[in-house]
């Protein structure tokens, strides 16, 4: 026997399958623009990474030939502007490598290398017998000698022909410093730092090399882009110039420019840099 609560249970049941029917047929048609829009996505996709690989191949060639020109080029332009200028690269045992990048570019620029290499930070004053090697050659107490002190000797000895170099004397002796290159008929025209301990710049030697620097002689802290230990920026807030890629053309021709004072400022790829190299190179008309 029908009553009303059939009725009302036939019609939820007719609504529910509308309702069912609606759902299913809305995923059909939603699961069909989906696949239309992978199948766009895809398709546009691949149309953008055959682009890039287009554009990659130009850019590759591009760079080579750039490489190949720079290659050419720079030998030829760096070539006796540091013709007889002896410049002191002031480094570490840790530093090699960089050191050896800075004495390449100075002698391609037709300059002379002096090497000083210090064995631990802060010049080894920490060490007691450094301390009063350096003490005893500046007629001082040992427990008096400073950082200070010392730089302002070395660069005095270093800078000054015919100089006795008793502070130099005393460090080598004390097997703090090796210094080769430098006679002492000869004075520093400029200094390259590359100085670091245990991956910190030596804040002593980029004294010594702000010490080494003046109106006629200027002095840069340095790396390459494979090793780069933050000596380019601390040598800037030590009121020096930098390059932090000496180790491409560019860095090449920027530390060439600085050491022959015909630049200033921070020049390379990372961060903090003022450019790429000295714009332009040859002055504006």
């Amino acid at each position: 026997m029908y009553n009303l609560r059939y009725h009302i249970a036939s019609l939820v049941a007719v609504f529910l399958a509308l309702a069912m029917g609606l759902l299913l047929g809305t995923i059909v048609v939603d699961r069909g623009v989906l696949s239309t829009q992978q199948a766009a996505l895809v398709s546009g996709l691949q149309k953008d990474f055959d682009e890039i690989r287009a554009e990659s191949v130009v850019v590759r060639k591009s760079n080579a030939t750039l490489t190949a020109f720079a290659g050419d080029v720079v030998p030829r332009l760096v070539d006796s502007v540091l013709a007889s200028r002896t410049v002191v690269v002031i480094t570490s045992p840790e530093n090699a490598d960089t050191a050896g990048r800075a004495t390449e570019v100075i002698k391609a620029g037709g300059g002379v290398v002096a090497v000083a290499t210090f064995n631990a930070g802060d010049l080894g004053l920490a060490d007691e017998k450094v301390a009063k090697a350096a003490g005893s050659a500046l007629a001082v107490p040992a427990g008096s000698v400073t950082t200070s002190m010392v730089v302002e000797a070395l660069a005095r000895e270093w800078s000054t022909p015919g100089d006795a170099r008793l502070v130099t004397k005393a460090l080598v002796d004390a097997n703090a410093l090796k210094l080769s290159g430098l006679p002492s008929t000869s004075g520093a025209g400029g200094a390259v730092v590359a100085c670091s301990f245990d991956g910190k710049p030596d804040g002593a030697a980029l004294l010594l090399g702000s010490a080494l620097s003046d109106a006629l002689r200027a002095s840069a802290g340095v790396e390459t882009t494979e090793r780069g230990d933050g000596t380019a920026a601390a040598a800037v807030k030590a009121g020096l110039s930098a390059v932090d890629d000496i180790d491409t053309p560019t860095g090449q021709v920027s530390l060439t420019w600085i050491l022959a004072g015909r630049a200033s400022g921070f020049f390379g790829q990372g961060a903090g840099v003022d450019s790429a190299y000295p714009s332009p190179l040859f002055g504006s008309k």
